[in-house]
Order: C-alpha cells, then sequence, then structure tokens
C-alpha cells in the first residue's frame, strides 16, 4: 500500500522534530519502493498566532492503514505529544500544545483509496479540502516524485481510441499519480507536448478479480467502463503472461467484465446488461439513454450525409454537460444502415470526439435493436473501424480488435 503521511510540529521545534519523526517512521515502515531513497515535500511553514511546520511523506508498506496510525501514535507520543491534551484558546483561534502531529492523509490499496474509520482518523482526511498548509506540500511532494522517477507506459489503442497504459501489477510507482490525476492526465494525454491519447489507464492487482482497471478522461474525470480499453487491457495481460490462459476477469468502476482473447483482432467482452433508462428531448433531438456501466445519450439521423464533424463538435458538447445530465454523458450520433449495420460518431465524456468507443457502439447497438430498428448481431463502423455487437439474452459481447502501438518511459518535471 501507499501512504501520504503530514509531519506537523510547532513550539519552536519544527523542522528539527519534523526530520526526527520521518526517520523514526521510516524505521518502522521501511524505505520507499524497494530501494529508492524516502520522498518527502520540503517543509512548509503555516504562521498564525503560534508558528507551525509541516511536510508529507510517501511510504510504501505492506502494514495495514490502523497499524500504520499505531506507529504514528507512538511515535508522537515518544517525542512529546501528551497521550490527553486541552484545547487552548488564544484569541478567536483554538489549537492544541503539541511537539508533533503526525497525520495518515491518504492510503492506496491496488490502485484504490482505502477509507477507514478510526478513533483517530477517517480517510481521506476530512479537513483536507480546507487545510491549504498540507495541500500544497502534498502537491510538492506528487511533482518530486513524479520529476525523479522514470514511469514506463505501453501506448495501445482500440480501433484509434488511444489510451496511455501503466502496468502496476509489478511496480506501483505510477500510481502516485493519482491523487493529482486531474492535473497530470491533461499533460500527459496533450498530443503536442506530451504522449498524447484520450485518456490514462492504471492496469492493477485485484483481490477478487484477475485484474483492475482505472480508467482517467484527457480532463482527469474518472470513467466507469471503456469497452477499447478493457480489450487491450486483456490483449496486454495474455502477451505479457499477467494471466493463465487467453480469459480473465477484469475489475472496473462499472463492474466486472469477462474477456476471451482468440487473438489481436478477435478479443470479446461481455458488456453486461445494457439498462433503457428512457429517452430525453433536447433542442428538439431525441436522445436515448442507455446505462452500459457509463451513461450513454444516443439520437438517430435520417442519413450518413447529416452525420459531421460540425454536428458532432457542436451538439456534443452541448448535450455532455446538459443540466439533464448531473454526471455528465457520452453522446452517440447514429445512422442505421440496414438491419444488421449502423454506423456512428462519439463524443466522449471528458474527451471529446474519438475514434471509437466500446461501450458506445454496445450501447448504440442495443438502442438500435430495442427501438426494432436492427437485429443482433449489429456490426457498428466507427471513424477507427468496425466493432461487433451480439445480444446473447440480456447479455451484450463486443468484439473487436487491440492494438500495442509503442512502449516507452515518460519523465514529467515539476
Amino acid at each position: 500500500m501507499l501512504y501520504y503521511i503530514g509531519f506537523g510540529s510547532n513550539l519552536g521545534e519544527r523542522e528539527h522534530t519534523i526530520r526526527r519523526a520521518i526517520r523514526l517512521m521510516t524505521d518502522q515502515l521501511g524505505r520507499l519502493l524497494g530501494e529508492a531513497p524516502l520522498y518527502y515535500s520540503e517543509a512548509v511553514g503555516f504562521v498564525s498566532e503560534h508558528e507551525f511546520c509541516n511536510t508529507v511523506a510517501l511510504y510504501e508498506s505492506a502494514l495495514s492503514p490502523l497499524e500504520v496510525l499505531r506507529y504514528a501514535q507512538a511515535i508522537e507520543r515518544l517525542l512529546g505529544r501528551p497521550e490527553h491534551q486541552a484545547v487552548v484558546l488564544h484569541g478567536a483561534r483554538e489549537y492544541t500544545d503539541r511537539t508533533i502531529d503526525i497525520d495518515l492523509l491518504m492510503a492506496y490499496d491496488r490502485g484504490l483509496e482505502v477509507t477507514i474509520d478510526s478513533p483517530t482518523l477517517t480517510l481521506p482526511h476530512p479537513q483536507m479540502a480546507v487545510r491549504e498548509f498540507v495541500l500544497q506540500p502534498l502537491q510538492q511532494l506528487i511533482r518530486s516524485v513524479i520529476s525523479d522517477a522514470t514511469l514506463p507506459f505501453v501506448k495501445m489503442h482500440g480501433l484509434g481510441n488511444d489510451y496511455i497504459y501503466f502496468d502496476c501489477t509489478r511496480d506501483s510507482l505510477a500510481t502516485v499519480l493519482l491523487p493529482a490525476v486531474t492535473t497530470y492526465a491533461p499533460l500527459l494525454c496533450d498530443r503536442h507536448r506530451s504522449i498524447g491519447g484520450d485518456g490514462l489507464v492504471f492496469i492493477l492487482p485485484d483481490a477478487d478479480a484477475d485484474l483492475r482497471m482505472r480508467i482517467f478522461n484527457a480532463d482527469g474525470s474518472e470513467a466507469e467502463m471503456c469497452g477499447n480499453a478493457a480489450r487491450c487491457v486483456a490483449y496486454y495481460a495474455v502477451r505479457k503472461r499477467l494471466v493463465s490462459g487467453n480469459r480473465l476477469r477484469l475489475a472496473t468502476k462499472g463492474g466486472e467484465r469477462l474477456i476471451e482473447v482468440s487473438d489481436r483482432e478477435h478479443i470479446s467482452v461481455s458488456m453486461g446488461s445494457p439498462v433503457d433508462e428512457g429517452t430525453q428531448l433536447i433542442d428538439g433531438r431525441t436522445y436515448h439513454c442507455v446505462s452500459i456501466g457509463n451513461p450513454h445519450a444516443i439520437t438517430f439521423l435520417s442519413d450518413a450525409e447529416a452525420l459531421t464533424a460540425e454536428l458532432v463538435h457542436t451538439v456534443g458538447p452541448q448535450v455532455e454537460c446538459h443540466p439533464l445530465f448531473p454526471n455528465r454523458t457520452n453522446v452517440e450520433f447514429c445512422v442505421v444502415l440496414d438491419r444488421h449495420h449502423a454506423c456512428m460518431r462519439v463524443w466522449e465524456r471528458g474527451s471529446g470526439e474519438t475514434q471509437a468507443c466500446g461501450t458506445g457502439a454496445t450501447a448504440t447497438a442495443y438502442a438500435c435493436i430495442r427501438q426494432g430498428l436492427c437485429d443482433s448481431p449489429v456490426t457498428v463502423t466507427l471513424l477507427g473501424g468496425n466493432l461487433t455487437i451480439t445480444l446473447d439474452g440480456s447479455e451484450a459481447i463486443m468484439t473487436g480488435e487491440a492494438t500495442i502501438a509503442y512502449t516507452g518511459i515518460v519523465q514529467l518535471n515539476k
């Protein structure tokens, strides 16, 4: 697990006490990330009626959060923090008289933020939003780790829907991006100044499934599910032998997905049971709302000539952010060609128009069948190529390809 731990000190002790506390905590938790040196932010002063100094350190440890808390409390007692402190009123403010204060700010287990209830702490920290003197060194720490570390990545795409993939099954270092993903996703996805992509995908171990996938759009917002990314993760996992055989169970925020890899061009994903969520009328257009683990709004056009970039780039962002969709939505524009064939363009939530969208193609094919316009299976033609969607009872199965474009190493400056 990765731990972000805050060290605060006052009573004139400041950096001396903080450095001593960091050394004691390091002795208990071990070195960060194997042989790497301990990362910690520079001490940041916070001045009110009394002097206060705060630093954030990053550790990797197999200990549970409650065990880490117990070590932190023991170090506080060792360095002079009283067991029972009285609140001292000072003018309009109040503070406790202490030599050292150690807070467990964030914890990540297999790439997921941990929430625990304890007598002393709830994660995430309940006051993080207002404690700028904690947030500032935390941001400094993350920048320091990223700038000092080289992060291996794999660039993969499904029909041109491309993501930057970080394999965290063997090296968890890339997970330090998670607390600051809204900052680093736009930087890494910039096609002119960095790697470029429609988003970031973290391939993580999982306690119940074979692997877990966390996917973030280019703007840093987290998506529940992505069919193209799921195919790429499965193809990579089979090729790198992260799983035995050619099948795997992939955990996602939108639910577990079963995937079978026949070859690079034929990867089938069980997408679950689509849910018809009714229709919405927006600016004269009817949108069929379908959930496939994430939200979609599909509108049907009369002919292929109407399926223009101007339409997608003008109407797409308006519908994505419409008040009817408080969590925003993916938007699909579809033309039915025959009983087994439709073409589609997609405006993806948080990323804009993409070459393909697996969940979007699945939701669109389901809407076509539901409206009596098509029969299963449906081949959906997107800008990047074709996906085949089959309805097996209530289960939707998506079949398509996955491509490893290249591998590399990225290092971001501060």
